[in-house]
């Protein structure tokens, strides 16, 4: 069951959704309107459906939920991964206000770098909402998959920071759909939350961390995308 599920979690369900990003794209391109509220929904159903499945296999199995990493236990090196998470989040809001306050030329900058990223980034309030939602629903089940579940999983076969290594990169091309010349900014996001889950050997703070992380960048996007460039 942990093999079916590894695969289905990690190589089945990245594919599907890297093929319906690009059955999304031909429809932006062909001007057929998408409810990017309804995109987020489908996404958020299937991520909980994915982490209930998680919970059943490991259930069923007996296994203690501490190797999951569901635990909480303050010593040294969680407080250690407190103090960088706590950066980490610090230098985020930075950087949200530093472009909150970008001349019109950095803003086009931005928006450039966001590619096709942007289509399905929130417009609106309503969306923005929405986006939340999906954000705090990433952070809890894509950590549990790709750090609690999928580590262990390596493990079994392998040091934890070969398993590490793998979890980071498999996690950035997992998220592919996002363009290949983002794949390893995602790659290093996710070596930086598997540095936080092997650091304190608890999902807590990657799990906040990523939400963090997920409920920023949409922000940003809903900020940026709201903005007018100098060629308009």
């Amino acid at each position: 069951m942990d093999h079916l599920f590894v695969v289905v979690f990690a190589l089945i369900y990245p594919i599907v959704g890297f093929i319906g990003y690009r059955r999304l794209l031909k429809k932006f391109e062909a001007d057929i309107p998408v409810n990017r509220k309804q995109l987020y929904n489908h996404t958020i159903i299937w991520h909980w459906i994915l982490f209930v499945l998680a919970l059943v296999v490991w259930a069923m199995s007996g296994r203690d939920w501490t190797l999951l990493g569901v635990r909480f236990d303050v010593d040294v090196r969680f407080m250690s991964a407190v103090a960088l998470s706590i950066a980490a989040i610090v230098l985020l809001f930075l950087q949200f206000r530093q472009v909150s306050n970008a001349s019109e030329q950095d803003v086009t900058r931005l928006k450039a770098e966001f590619g096709q990223v942007a289509l399905i980034m929130p417009q609106n309030g309503s969306e923005l909402m929405q986006f939340n939602m999906l954000s705090i629903t990433a952070g809890i089940v894509e950590e549990t998959l790709w750090r609690g579940y999928l580590i262990w999983y390596l493990v079994q076969i392998m040091p934890v920071w070969t398993a590490a290594i793998i979890s980071a990169v498999g996690f950035g091309i997992a998220h592919s759909y996002q363009g290949l010349a983002n794949v390893p900014k995602i790659i290093l996001v996710g070596a930086i939350f598997t540095g936080l889950y092997v650091l304190s050997g608890s999902l807590w703070l990657p799990i906040i961390l990523h939400a963090a992380v997920d409920l920023l960048q949409g922000r940003l996007a809903y900020k940026l995308l709201r903005q007018r460039s100098p060629a308009n």
